[in-house]
């Protein structure tokens, strides 16, 4: 009896102490500020270089290599345009392209193939130091490649690379970049490069 009531005593002294215990402060304190709120997120701002590429001019691929051009590199043929398309914006860049066909109606096993083909391709950017940096970039890989040639004569990272058939240059002239790729099965690799070299020169 006296255990129980020495643990009811203490019970009732617990009680007292817990009504006796003051409540959390709610000042205004305990608020966030209005200056430490989280500022709004700014909306996005235009796209600089989207804006800048809208304001260049770009160049066309036909115009570009036109076919007296290529009259001068291949005097005995003649070549006519097989598709252009204009200069047009996809993504950062102008694209256009520009292919010739040459031989025509002359393969007895494949009247509707050319004997030569050339097709140039550009890509013009921003900016000159860009559409380098473009080209540095792709050539790292390109020096795997079996087949690849750099060209000096027409810019530090300017190269080739041949294939069964056909020839690519790829170099960069002003804000573009360019692609230019001549093919036909009779002509060794090097003497596609020097021609497809010819024309970039003549550009």
């Amino acid at each position: 009896m006296r255990r129980m009531m020495i643990l009811a005593t203490g019970i009732a002294a617990l009680a007292l102490v817990a009504c006796n215990r003051e409540a959390p402060a709610t000042s205004d304190a305990a608020a966030p500020s209005p200056a430490s709120a989280a500022a709004p997120v700014a909306a996005p701002s235009p796209d600089d270089e989207i804006a800048q590429l809208k304001a260049v001019t770009p160049l066309d691929a036909c115009a570009t290599l036109t076919q007296d051009k290529l009259k001068a590199v291949y005097p005995d043929l003649t070549f006519t345009v097989h598709q252009a398309v204009a200069p047009q914006m996809s993504g950062y860049l102008w694209d256009s392209l520009c292919s010739y066909r040459a031989g025509v109606g002359t393969i007895e096993f494949a009247k509707d193939a050319p004997t030569h083909s050339v097709d140039i391709m550009i890509g013009t950017v921003v900016s000159e130091a860009k559409a380098q940096a473009n080209l540095a970039s792709r050539v790292e890989t390109a020096k795997t490649t079996n087949g690849y040639q750099p060209q000096p004569d027409l810019g530090t990272n300017a190269y080739a690379i041949s294939d069964i058939g056909m020839a690519r240059l790829y170099f960069v002239k002003g804000q573009s970049e360019i692609e230019i790729n001549v093919s036909d099965l009779k002509t060794p690799s090097a003497e596609k490069i020097a021609r497809a070299v010819a024309l970039a020169k003549s550009l």
